[in-house]
């Protein structure tokens, strides 16, 4: 009887033990999930590459389409395919009886008749594509590389140093054609209207598609009198009216890495907007890359880096959800955002950033250190593009949230949700790395330093919310 006793008293303290123990891992377990501060990480989250997204239309014209993935431009028109040649092939002589302006490749002079256009223009970062961060990088850069990027940035052979022929076995030479101010005009006029002197141009009210080509007769049919060719009379022999400059595969070649081209990390290549595009509710209802960013035709083509442009392309929603005025309680609030207007992913490509942050305030409204947590909305690569750290970019009718949680400051009396957008987050990196080992040699590394200066200086906040804590 006594031995049993004492396995009973045993068992108890046993049982009590347990019950200490476990029942403390219980309510640590408790405090962890509910009130001590989880400090927000960047997740390693890792976007679906686009062949697991459905894609809503092959292309903006045939939903049956069956498109070649390499050259979309093929599977619309073979003209667009021959017209974004790298580079475009050089213009040659213009006609003789031509005044100078209309024999002129420069943008000025096409705004001799088109000033709205070249004033829209001129705003743009198509005006801007051989600015200090690409001129920098081209300082006694190989020929190779000056093609590879100048296909998109200044695609006319007139802006290119040295060309190569096309016969088999032709090397580099001096190009007597080259206008090096020309070249640093970027993405011309030229660029995507004229070819061989010829200029092209979307359809208008007077020049309808085919208009400039007299009807084709049918045997014994004689010539239509009535038909009026739309060019006679107008300067440099009016212009060819071409479908494909209002339709997103226009766009497609500057804005779309093809097999081959650039590294693809995670099975997604490094700029792909158009195949983003293509599997969107945009796509299906006929928006076209020129809805959003060629409106009624504009010239402006804005982008990442327009403050007003952006805000219309997403949401954002913050929302306290405990104040941190009680024993043990962290505070917490929750910042979303949600793509609601961009017709692919938000941001596209590899370079921008869009940077959700959350930070206590003091009674003067400043930050306090040690209290900012934020959340990068983007694509992030190391910088040699060996590998992607994260994609965390969002299709539309998706959302991303930074779930704020940590200590309350004794001096917090506000709470501030805002979204910044960093347009040039990874360039910058880029140029501050080359900058640091002096890559670019000291002539590259003093352009590409003005390129640093207006990187960092293009960040921008989209959106702002404060919360006064005392009041709660």
């Amino acid at each position: 009887m006594m031995d049993r006793k004492r396995v009973e008293s045993a068992l108890n303290v046993v049982l009590g033990i347990a019950i200490v123990v476990f029942g403390g891992i219980a309510a640590k377990t408790y405090y962890e999930n509910n009130y001590q501060p989880k400090v927000f990480e960047q997740p390693e989250f890792h976007a679906a590459p686009l062949y697991k997204v459905e894609a809503k239309v092959p292309d903006a014209t045939d939903p049956e389409a069956e498109v070649q993935a390499d050259n979309p431009h093929a599977t619309f028109d073979p003209w667009l395919a021959e017209h974004f040649k790298a580079p475009v092939d050089l213009q040659g002589d213009a006609p003789a009886d031509w005044t100078e302006i209309e024999a002129s490749l420069s943008p000025q002079s096409c705004g001799t008749c088109h000033p709205q256009q070249l004033a829209e223009w001129q705003t743009s970062w198509h005006h801007l594509g051989m600015g200090p961060g690409m001129m920098g990088q081209l300082v006694d850069a190989k020929d190779g590389m000056v093609k590879a990027c100048q296909r998109c940035h200044a695609p006319n052979a007139e802006q290119y140093p040295r060309l190569k022929g096309s016969e088999e076995g032709a090397t580099y030479q001096d190009n007597p054609s080259f206008d090096s101010e020309l070249r640093t005009e970027g993405l011309t006029c030229a660029g995507c209207h004229v070819r061989d002197w010829t200029r092209f141009g979307p359809e208008t009210e007077t020049h309808a598609l085919g208009s400039e080509t007299p009807p084709e007769l049918l045997e014994g049919e004689t010539a239509d009198s009535e038909w009026v060719d739309p060019n006679e009379g107008l300067p440099h022999n009016g212009f060819v009216a071409k479908g494909a400059y209002q339709e997103a595969v226009f766009c497609e070649r500057c804005h779309d890495f093809r097999d081959g081209e650039g590294k693809v990390l995670e099975e997604k290549k490094l700029q792909e907007t158009y195949q983003e595009w293509r599997r969107t509710d945009a796509a299906a209802e006929g928006q076209t890359c020129q809805t959003c960013h060629m409106p009624d035709g504009a010239h402006t083509f804005k982008g990442i880096h327009d403050k007003e442009f952006v805000q219309t392309g997403f949401e954002a929603t913050a929302e306290l959800k405990r104040l941190g005025d009680k024993p043990l309680e962290p505070l917490e609030a929750e910042l979303t955002i949600t793509n609601v207007g961009a017709a692919h992913r938000m941001p596209t490509y590899t370079t921008p950033r869009i940077v959700l942050i959350v930070e206590q305030l003091d009674q003067s409204g400043a930050a306090i250190d040690g209290t900012r947590q934020e959340f990068m909305v983007g694509r992030e690569t190391t910088l040699s593009l060996s590998k992607e750290v994260y994609d965390t970019r969002i299709l539309p009718g998706e959302s991303r949230t930074l779930m704020y949680s940590a200590e309350r400051a004794e001096s917090a009396t506000g709470l501030s949700a805002r979204v910044e957008v960093w347009p040039d987050e990874q360039y910058r990196k880029n140029y501050e790395n080359w900058l640091s080992t002096n890559m670019y040699g000291d002539e590259g590394s003093a352009i590409l330093k003005e390129a640093f200066d207006a990187a960092t200086d293009s960040r921008y906040i989209a959106w702002e919310r404060s919360v006064d804590l005392a009041s709660q």
